[in-house]
């Protein structure tokens, strides 16, 4: 029995990508300006201190943060180079601004075509879950912060418009 030669010698063959696979450059550009304005807005915006208005519907209706709480003031302290600051605001604002940064890197990486080293970046946020492991952490990120906050520091959630109406519910 004869075992064909395209079994035994091994092809290598260049694939080029797909038109399906082709990473589109219309949503590059949008990304690139979008995160721009982020890094820009990053820079030149110094949060106010202490209280100040917010328009978190979740902060304001129970009095506790959200995930996302504190990340605008994360990426500015970071944008300024107070990283300890920024990890202060939103423990997970730092790995989030690396992880924007690179996303950014990948739409130059589009733009200027060198596709490979944007599928690059795709493999590698692809094979350490990215998107998941960042759900995940602002989930449990949320959940230990909230818990937190109302054993040690319950006097935010006392004065919450929910606080108002679980006692109206009650009394």
């Amino acid at each position: 029995m004869e075992i064909p030669a395209a079994i035994t010698e091994p092809v290598i063959e260049k694939i080029e990508p797909t038109a399906l696979e082709q990473p589109s450059k219309k949503l590059a550009i949008f990304t690139l300006v979008g995160l721009f304005t982020v890094f820009l807005a990053s820079v030149l915006f110094r949060p106010p201190a202490g209280e100040y208005f917010t328009i978190c519907g979740f902060k304001n209706f129970t009095g506790l943060p959200c995930p996302g709480c504190g990340l605008t003031h994360s990426f500015c302290a970071l944008a300024k180079g107070e990283v300890i600051d920024a990890f202060g605001f939103n423990l997970l604002g730092p790995p989030l601004f690396l992880v924007l940064v690179l996303i950014w890197i990948r739409s130059a990486f589009v733009l200027s075509n060198r596709i490979g080293a944007a599928q690059l970046l795709d493999r590698i946020a692809r094979r350490f879950n990215v998107a998941w492991a960042f759900a995940i952490g602002f989930a449990v990120y949320g959940i230990a912060r909230i818990a937190y906050l109302v054993v040690f520091h319950p006097i935010s959630f006392h004065d919450s418009p929910l606080s108002q109406l679980i006692a109206r519910l009650i009394h």
